[in-house]
């Protein structure tokens, strides 16, 4: 297999040891471009200040702005106004510190579509560092999860009710 055609790898290039190291090879620039442009995923990259830098296919589905649209603004364009302020807060802290408790776990918050109505979404992040360590942002891949919520909630409710059918006639 020739070098533009190898498969990510296990680790380091062989010279530097790589076996069993539990590191993917980088990949080529244009595998990564193109995993990012195909994805049906969200895939958002934000700097330091939290302005986009990367808006792939999938956020233009989901959030309705086309790449043109979002790059070079703030991250504030998907997030509800009476959450921005506390988003700040913590993505500030994040830069500040290097430090987020969503690196490993899968997050649900509320966003907000080009044309006003609210998305639920999941979510994971990754710190960006460059070649020094310094970060150079984050990047979060997302998923639309609005049907399956809005069910959820339905069925809790519908739950509930029955719940509080059941102990009106069950005898005490």
């Amino acid at each position: 297999m020739d070098e533009n055609n190898a498969a990510v790898g296990n680790g380091a290039p062989p010279e530097q040891g790589g076996h069993g190291t539990g590191r993917v090879r980088e990949p080529e620039g244009w595998l990564a471009q193109a995993i990012v442009r195909e994805s049906s995923e969200a895939i958002v990259v934000a700097d330091p200040e939290g302005i986009i830098q990367v808006w792939n296919g999938g956020a233009e589905r989901m959030f309705g702005h086309t790449a043109d649209e979002a790059v070079g603004r703030s991250l504030d364009l998907i997030i509800p106004e009476k959450l921005r302020e506390r988003h700040g807060k913590g993505y500030r802290h994040t830069m500040a510190t290097g430090l987020t408790r969503y690196g490993d776990t899968l997050l649900g918050v509320p966003a907000t579509h080009r044309d006003g109505h609210r998305l639920s979404i999941e979510f994971s992040v990754a710190l960006l560092r460059d070649a020094t360590g310094r970060i150079a942002g984050i990047s979060a891949i997302m998923r639309e999860v609005t049907e399956r919520r809005t069910t959820e909630k339905e069925l809790r409710t519908r739950l509930a009710h029955l719940e509080r059918q059941l102990s009106q006639t069950s005898p005490a």
